[in-house]
């Protein structure tokens, strides 16, 4: 099924259906999502995980018709470009999603993930942030969020120690709310934030 969204599209779309793995959440299993179509630079896919436009995301796809070769897993940096709410599928939404660079994942089919004990359990969400810190400003998106703490993605490495200030839109209550914190790790582009605890 061909999609209506506001894209002028340079590229051939190519209708593909197959699995598509949303990596970087804290699912025991990913989310579930099927691919409808691709192109060089861009892909369709159906899931139930509700995602916000303009948040970055790594997209796995197995048997990637983008590949050379058959059977091979390929995973991207990608950024949802747009959403809507699909009545006639299985899946609550469709998303159409802009591929930026491939991730090499050197022969493993998903990335390993990270297991800690946790004082708070997590949710996972896709929440556009800005972080603020003696250093300015950066955006990222809150990947998973809990009580003590926030997983972020951004672009910019952040350093361990770090001290920031999280301005996080709630949708719901139609707010902005600012947490202070501390990271506690980093890497290439993901952190994670322990929020300073409150009097």
């Amino acid at each position: 099924m061909e999609e209506e969204n506001a894209e002028k599209r340079s590229r051939t779309r190519f209708e593909h259906r197959g699995p598509v793995r949303l990596e970087g959440f804290a699912f025991e299993s990913s989310p579930e999502a099927r691919m409808g179509n691709f192109s060089e630079k861009g892909i369709y896919f159906e899931s139930d995980f509700y995602l916000v436009p303009g948040s970055r995301v790594l997209i796995g796809i197995p048997a990637s018709p983008l590949a050379e070769g058959e059977q091979v897993y390929e995973c991207y940096r990608a950024v949802i470009r747009w959403r809507r709410f699909l009545e006639d599928s299985v899946f609550d939404y469709g998303y159409g999603v802009e591929l930026e660079e491939k991730i090499a994942r050197n022969g493993a089919e998903a990335p390993s993930r990270r297991r800690e004990s946790r004082a708070h359990p997590r949710k996972d969400c896709s929440i556009p942030t800005l972080i603020r810190s003696s250093r300015g400003n950066l955006r990222g998106t809150i990947a998973n969020a809990s009580a003590g703490g926030v997983l972020i993605r951004c672009a910019e490495p952040l350093e361990k120690g770090q001290r920031v200030l999280l301005n996080i839109p709630l949708r719901q209550k139609k707010k902005i709310v600012s947490r202070s914190g501390t990271v506690v790790w980093a890497e290439r582009d993901r952190v994670g934030i322990r929020f300073d605890r409150r009097a």
